[in-house]
């Protein structure tokens, strides 16, 4: 969707996006995650993270050693994620960044693991294309291998989100979020505007977001006909989803 006087998501707000999410406690996801690896028992230390941004996940994976892998379309996310490692780090193959869509890639060798973070899935604005997702990652699994990703649900853009208006401060960062849902396709659109106050100076931008929600039942088709089995938790917890959560946890296993 384009809009007059917006910009495409994750282009202008990559340097403040950290920022912005810093509320959220992704080192939980991460322990959570790594409870699910073990649950299934994957020895290989190789994590791919597609739509992996500005890679605070993927930081947190190499700290504990894993080899991380991130895809993401926006060059301007990757490039603050690149700012997370060292060159060494790259050039022997602990860390690669790759500029790519989660609905169609292909890396040089299958991975065990492949994760999908932060509502990023809902991006995907028609089953199609997520069936296309779904497609991709189960090409780039290892037999046996694991898709762990999350999804806004429903009730999380009707009633969560809604329609209406609110703003933010964070630190420097004035924001303010113009929430509007169609009861009809589940696509929620977020009108973002970013107001920077720095040196005396303001910097302003907008950017326009859209999530579409899915049932459960159809998530879990796509998945199926991808290939995969899949078990849907109430995100970090073990209790299975239900259309009343806000955010739920896939576990797509490939058989």
């Amino acid at each position: 969707m384009k809009l007059e006087g917006f910009d495409q998501p994750f282009t202008k707000i990559a340097p403040y996006y950290d920022r912005l999410m810093s509320f959220v406690n992704y080192r939980s996801w991460v322990s959570y995650i790594e409870r699910i690896i073990l649950m299934h028992k994957i020895k290989e230390k190789v994590i791919l993270d597609i739509a992996c941004g500005t890679g605070v996940c993927l930081e947190m994976w190499f700290e504990k050693g894993y080899r991380v892998i991130g895809l993401d379309a926006s060059e301007a996310m990757l490039e603050i994620c690149r700012g997370r490692f060292s060159e060494a780090s790259f050039k022997n193959g602990e860390v690669q960044l790759i500029q790519g869509d989660l609905r169609n890639f292909f890396l040089n060798a299958q991975v065990p693991v492949v994760t999908c973070l932060y509502d990023s899935l809902n991006y995907l604005l028609g089953e199609d294309e997520l069936l296309s997702c779904f497609n991709a990652v189960y090409t780039n699994l290892t037999r046996k291998g694991i898709f762990v990703f999350d999804m806004n649900t429903i009730h999380a853009l009707q009633d969560e989100w809604g329609n209406q208006i609110f703003e933010r401060r964070d630190g420097p960062i004035h924001s303010i979020w113009d929430n509007t849902f169609d009861s009809t396709t589940h696509v929620s659109t977020l009108k973002l505007t970013i107001n920077v106050y720095e040196d005396s100076k303001v910097v302003t931008f907008k950017e326009i977001h859209q999530e579409k929600a899915y049932a459960l039942d159809v998530i879990k088709k796509i998945s199926n006909d991808a290939g995969f089995d899949i078990t849907l938790y109430r995100h970090l917890t073990f209790n299975p989803a239900t259309e009343l959560d806000t955010r739920i946890l896939g576990i797509a296993v490939k058989p």
